[in-house]
Order: C-alpha cells, then sequence, then structure tokens
C-alpha cells in the first residue's frame, strides 16, 4: 500500500502544482484587469475563459483528493493538507 500511496502522493502533488498554477494566473489576470466594474464585454469574456480553464486542474485535484483518500482511507482533509505541504502550496487563509 505504500507504493500505491507513493505514487497517489505524486499525482496528487502534480495535480496541486496545476491548481496553484492555475490560480496564480488568474490573480495575476485580476490584477491586470483592475476592478470588475470597470471591465468592458471583452475583458469580462477573457476573464470567464479564463475562469473557466482554470477549473479543470481544480476539478482534477478535487476529484482525485477524494478518490485516493477513499482508496487509502486516509481522512481527505488529512490527504490534502500532505499534498499541500509537499507541493510547497499554502492555503489562503478562507481555505482553513
Amino acid at each position: 500500500m505504500e507504493i500505491e500511496l507513493a505514487e497517489a502522493l505524486d499525482e496528487l502533488v502534480e495535480l496541486q502544482e496545476a491548481s496553484d498554477a492555475a490560480h496564480a494566473e488568474l490573480t495575476q489576470l485580476q490584477e491586470k484587469l483592475g476592478e470588475a466594474a470597470q471591465w468592458t464585454d471583452e475583458q469580462h469574456v477573457t476573464w470567464r475563459d479564463a475562469w473557466e480553464d482554470a477549473r479543470e486542474p481544480w476539478w482534477l485535484l478535487d476529484t482525485a483528493l477524494d478518490h485516493y483518500a477513499e482508496t487509502t482511507g486516509l481522512d481527505r482533509d488529512e490527504l490534502a493538507a500532505m499534498v499541500q505541504k509537499a507541493a510547497g502550496s499554502v492555503p489562503t487563509p478562507d481555505e482553513d
């Protein structure tokens, strides 16, 4: 089971890193676009498209965490914390 968990952690860390990168890209885009109330229609479309692109890595990570937690018998939150630590990811205050 340890080898399976190690392999699962490797995959989960990759997914966490992709999720973190997507979040960083959205944050940078929002900073670039400025206040949402001032956006043009084109900027709203740009944001929506970027949001849709970012949802995939988030969904993949969430689904994989559920699967591996169930498969290994680990608590999902503990597994997520292990993955975040291994990926060097720091949760934001609202994720605590």
